[in-house]
């Protein structure tokens, strides 16, 4: 009997949210919540899901030549469309398993979720593309195909066209891209093909403090999307003088963390939070939910930086060049009922490892 495992971090936007559809670079953080996908073989040639974290228990699959085929309730399968999706790109890309095998897929992304609070709250750390990529990689491997892991700028660039076509297109595959790289990263869309590419930067940042606060609001990154989309077809210049804004800002952030100039980086972190409240107003997306607008007021009034992460709505970061100032802001936020997460850097990115699950000893896939 063979167990494979593979897991993949989630992901927070630091700087470049919607600017980095149309090219301009992005500041990501892998962070240390993690998707896990375990794959079991059986002697029975029975093939099921099980996903504690959908409700989903022992779903029944059939692979042939022609993909995979549920066996069980639709409503069950509906829940497992990524897994569908993911195989069928697996299939595309000549990486899936072959027919005739029997095993059982678990899927756990239990960290992608606030345990303190009741109901479970999703937390918006790009559970999906953590998920994908771990999927994906389980996948390959124990297809025997696990060299395509080794290359992660080729990896991240197959994988991308797999979870974007689940998310109809609209992604910029940021969240992707920090899965499969793990750190601190600067991610960007390059040429007409707009080609993913991410390059490794240092964490933590030199003078520069931060910290993560969720609103307690879940938002749906999907329905951002395509309401974007629409207002784009329909304000074309407006959304194109937006996006310029933005871009110019993320570049020269960039710039100035690559020069190590923490108080630059830090005033235009402030001015890309000023020009993405604008774009909101302007698009009808409420970026800045209630709960994250009191926190950019406390910030101001703290003297620090404040941002939402990625579409907005839930996380937000705090950036401060001086540590006590960041601790004021923290303590201030406790009243207010805001939420400070602890969130670490995940330097692994996805990771792998397959064994024999009788006498015999791990084998790490991907280092």
């Amino acid at each position: 009997m063979i167990e494979l495992t593979a897991s993949a971090p989630g992901k927070l936007v630091l700087l470049g949210e919607y600017a980095v559809l149309e090219g301009a670079p992005a500041l990501v953080l892998a962070v240390n919540r993690r998707a896990h996908v375990r794959i079991e073989t059986r002697d029975d040639g029975v093939c099921d899901v099980h996903a504690p974290d959908l409700g989903v228990s022992a779903a029944r699959m059939t692979i042939d030549g022609a993909g995979l085929h549920w066996r069980c309730d639709a409503a069950v399968a509906g829940k497992l469309s990524l897994v569908e999706h993911v195989w069928q790109g697996m299939q595309r890309e000549g990486l899936a398993p072959s027919a005739g095998t029997g095993f059982s897929l678990h899927l756990d992304t239990s960290g992608f979720f606030n345990a303190d609070s009741e109901p479970r709250a999703k937390l918006g750390l790009g559970s999906s593309a953590a998920l994908t990529v771990a999927l994906a990689s389980a996948l390959a491997a124990y297809a025997g195909h696990a060299e395509v892991l080794g290359d992660r700028q080729q990896w991240l660039r197959r994988l991308l066209h797999m979870h974007g076509g689940w998310q109809g297109g609209r992604g910029s595959g940021v969240d992707v891209g920090a899965s499969v790289a793990g750190g601190l990263i600067r991610y960007q869309l390059t040429g007409p093909a707009r080609e993913p590419g991410f390059s490794a930067l240092a964490w933590p940042m030199a003078g520069v403090h931060c910290l993560f606060v969720w609103s307690g609001q879940s938002v749906s990154t999907n329905d951002f999307l395509q309401r974007l989309a629409q207002w784009r077809t329909q304000r074309a210049a407006e959304y194109t003088a937006h996006m310029d804004e933005l871009g110019r800002l993320s570049e020269a952030a960039l710039q100035a963390l690559a020069r190590q100039d923490a108080q630059s980086f830090i005033r235009l972190t402030k001015d890309y939070a000023s020009a993405l409240q604008a774009f909101g107003h302007a698009c009808g997306l409420e970026i800045y939910s209630p709960e994250q607008k009191k926190l950019a007021e406390l910030a101001s009034s703290a003297g620090v930086s404040y941002k939402p992460c990625g579409a907005g709505g839930d996380f937000g970061v705090v950036f401060a060049d001086d540590a006590e100032r960041l601790a004021t802001f923290e303590r201030a936020i406790v009243p207010a009922g805001m939420h400070v997460v602890p969130l670490d850097l995940d330097s692994q990115g996805v990771d792998s490892h397959m064994r024999q699950t009788r006498n015999s000893f791990p084998t790490r896939i991907l280092t």
